[in-house]
């Protein structure tokens, strides 16, 4: 671009998170049927849109070539760049927050398919998603929300390169999925590929908070037995009175695997008082505040389920599988003592996920 097509004279010369990088030393004017929008809505620059370290140098240089724009929110620098639209990048036509919600179908409970061991049955827990490095290495689990989003953990998308979501699993061993009788099938997994990943701007890699994040997916997810969304407490027929709570998933954390089969545990809520009591003896530097919550199982493997960044359910007074939390810590004790999972708060970030989801 030309001298007299920057905006204004001023030029900034920055090493800001998360951009620390990254050298901005001009704001450009945008030409050619190119706007100035936010990074995050410019596909050019996914899926890590606020991770230039994963960018190539060629995605850095044209970053360079195309910022227009630096603004401030909560002390974070967040950058707009020149880019064409999508065809759909129309927003003011685009349905946002709780109308992306499908309040009438999410959660399906039904008793007959509810397992009472530790193996759950196929299309028991249709929301459970995988995130996957490739085809095979799978880090972190997640539940989907509606047809293009998919609520995980912070600490499963800060570190890692996920790439793609895997909708529809039961058996990672197996193709095709089949019930124990074997007269029941699924259809096969859905890879769906990752077009944005949202952490939470206040996460906190040290203290462990607002552990909570989302991602979107490149297309819709195609619903079917085995793939429908879970409900969020979002309204007050979400509400629970139930004390008993599952956990479910592979066991899939950053570093470990434990089960090529979906397992589910029964875990019953503590107080924050009582979760730090029974931190003290396996963690004495975790701490516990009133966007996180405890739950605990009765033998020493409830702990081994869940999927880091997978979800704590339970049954709400309108007969509906709804999240209340997501797997959070993670305490490394499976198998060796019996300790109590620490969650995310879902109800405490329902606002704060409401802004995120657009059609």
């Amino acid at each position: 671009m030309q001298p007299n097509s920057m905006v204004g004279v001023a030029t900034v010369a920055l090493l800001i998170v998360p951009f620390c990088q990254i050298v901005v030393s001009q704001f450009h004017q945008c030409t050619g049927g190119e706007t100035c929008i936010n990074i995050n809505e410019c596909p050019r620059f996914g899926p890590h849109y606020h991770e230039p370290a994963k960018w190539t140098e060629e995605l850095l240089n044209e970053f360079r070539s195309k910022v227009c724009k630096r603004e401030q929110s909560n002390g974070r620098n967040l950058y707009k760049v020149c880019c064409k639209r999508a065809a759909t990048g129309n927003k003011n036509n685009r349905e946002r927050g709780l109308a992306t919600l499908d309040l009438e179908e999410c959660g399906a409970y039904s008793a007959d398919r509810m397992a009472y061991g530790q193996e759950a049955r196929l299309f028991q827990f249709p929301w459970m998603a995988l995130l996957m490095l490739n085809s095979v290495k799978f880090v972190c689990g997640g539940t989907l929300i509606n047809r293009r989003y998919v609520l995980t953990a912070a600490h499963c998308l800060k570190n890692t390169q996920v790439t793609t979501v895997r909708l529809g699993e039961f058996d990672i061993s197996t193709p095709i999925d089949y019930d124990k009788r074997g007269d029941q099938h699924a259809p096969p997994p859905q890879d769906i590929a990752i077009e944005q990943t949202i952490v939470h701007e206040a996460y906190s890699t040290r203290l462990k908070v607002n552990d909570i994040g989302l991602i979107r997916m490149a297309e819709e997810a195609a619903y079917n037995d085995n793939v429908s969304p879970i409900c969020l407490p979002v309204s007050p027929a979400m509400r629970t009175t139930q004390t008993t709570y599952f956990v479910a998933g592979w066991g899939a954390t950053e570093s470990a695997f434990y089960s090529n089969r979906l397992l589910f545990g029964k875990v019953a809520l503590l107080t924050n008082d009582q979760c730090a009591q029974h931190l003290l003896r396996v963690d004495s530097y975790t701490k516990i505040n009133n966007d996180q919550m405890c739950a605990i199982g009765a033998n020493l493997t409830d702990n081994c389920t869940g999927d880091s960044g997978g979800p704590l359910k339970t049954i709400s007074i309108n007969a509906r599988y709804v999240q209340y939390g997501v797997v959070s810590l993670g305490l490394r004790t499976c198998g060796k003592q019996s300790a109590p999972g620490v969650y995310t708060r879902v109800e405490n970030y329902a606002d704060w996920i409401l802004e995120h989801l657009e059609e």
